[in-house]
């Protein structure tokens, strides 16, 4: 049957009870009804599939889509709607077409190529810290959140792009606006409509340049060729910009924030620095900050964990569901940098997962090395309880006050 009114499921998306542990109706459904149906904000349904084997298969069945432009894709609200409305980038399309624009993208965020951005990142990381600590010590409060972890990411997505660093308040402002669940359809359509004009302008600036930035050779290899349109390429650049700090910028501050809430694994990670990569593995996966992305609808009639689901049915894959199963991850709810997380699908499985992982990872990786060294103090400076957290397609925390 066609996915239509839902009156007995349950609503989706679901509460949290705690703001760093996945809402606990996920683990309800996943004994319950591992692939079962939710209603969503229209009344429409969806099949919730809560098992990470389940999730990772409805990731990749070429019989279910991530087109948002097919009628009744599911999304969750109208913003998101909204947000998702008329774009026109790879992580929306299906195969071929999706193959052929990611490629486009793909050399520049190898593994090789994004590790040349470590000395960098390590030189403007120690200059953070130590701006944070001149504006302690001058008697003003520090927000990890503004002083630091949206500044890490917005700095390196804007060196890749050839951009002025002044802009970056700009897209922080849009950027935030736009994946806000709680801005209204009309704020985020402004917000996209802001960020596409700045990049139409940037594309028509480079289109007679010889520069060697990413934005250049797209332009003179990709759009003077007939590849991809003016307006492709501008939603190519939101999605990088997104990307690129959005999902970083909330891990370093959630992150830190998880390991502030576990003292006994900040020891260790000092004791230990050799763990950092598997810390940073581990925090994907016990964060997996990508909440509202994993959104698919069937093309075709199709199984997924033994269900049949039909063509036009809507389906919601959730990589937290997926990241704490503890089928696959043994006491999921447990922050344990010494496990093997390495299997988690925080960003995603398939074609469609993150482009920019690699270069997530080593920004993750420049950060937890040198964070708790260089602060071994370093601890709220308000209650936990009095923290607020973002509703958004990319969970984090509003503010970070700290001490230090």
């Amino acid at each position: 049957m066609m996915a239509g009114q839902a009156t007995s499921a349950r609503e989706y998306p679901f509460a949290r009870t705690s703001p760093l542990e996945p809402p606990p109706e996920l683990a309800e459904v996943r004994d319950a009804e591992p692939v079962g149906k939710v209603r969503l904000w229209d009344g429409s349904s969806a099949w919730l599939v809560t098992r990470y084997a389940d999730v990772r298969q409805a990731l990749i069945d070429p019989k279910i889509s991530s087109d948002t432009t097919r009628p009744g894709f599911p999304q969750a609200s109208a913003t998101a709607v909204q947000f998702r409305k008329g774009q026109r980038v790879f992580v929306r399309m299906d195969a071929p077409k999706h193959d052929a624009h990611r490629l486009m993208l793909t050399a520049d965020f190898t593994v090789r190529h994004v590790r040349e951005y470590r000395p960098y990142l390590d030189a403007m990381i120690d200059d953070l810290f130590s701006a944070m600590e001149a504006k302690q010590a001058a008697g003003a409060a520090v927000d990890l959140v503004q002083d630091f972890a949206l500044v890490v990411p917005s700095r390196v997505i804007t060196r890749i792009l050839d951009l002025p660093p002044e802009d970056s308040e700009f897209f922080l402002d849009r950027v935030k606006t736009s994946m806000s669940l709680d801005s209204t359809p009309e704020q985020t359509a402004r917000s996209g409509a802001d960020t596409l004009a700045y990049f139409a302008r940037v594309i028509e600036e480079r289109g007679n340049g010889d520069g060697q930035d990413l934005i250049s050779r797209l332009v003179r290899d990709r759009v003077k060729t007939g590849q991809l349109t003016s307006e492709e390429l501008q939603h190519i650049l939101h999605l990088v910009l997104v990307g690129g700090f959005d999902t970083t910028a909330n891990m370093i501050a959630l992150g830190t924030l998880v390991f502030l809430q576990n003292p006994v694994q900040v020891a260790l990670l000092r004791q230990r620095p050799d763990l950092v990569q598997g810390a940073v593995e581990e925090l994907l996966r016990y964060l997996s900050v990508a909440h509202h992305v994993a959104y698919r609808q069937a093309k075709e009639d199709t199984l997924v964990g033994g269900q049949p689901v039909a063509d036009g049915d809507s389906l919601i894959a959730p990589l937290i569901a997926a990241n704490h199963d503890p089928e696959m991850f043994a006491e999921p709810g447990r922050f344990d940098i010494t496990r093997d997380a390495r299997g988690h699908v925080a960003f995603g499985y398939g074609i469609h997962q993150c482009l920019g992982q690699a270069l997530a990872r080593v920004e993750l990786q420049a950060v937890f090395a040198k964070i708790f060294d260089r602060f071994p103090r370093l601890g709220l400076a308000v209650p936990f309880e009095s923290l607020r957290f973002r509703n958004s397609i990319i969970y984090g925390v509003e503010e970070l006050p700290v001490t230090f």
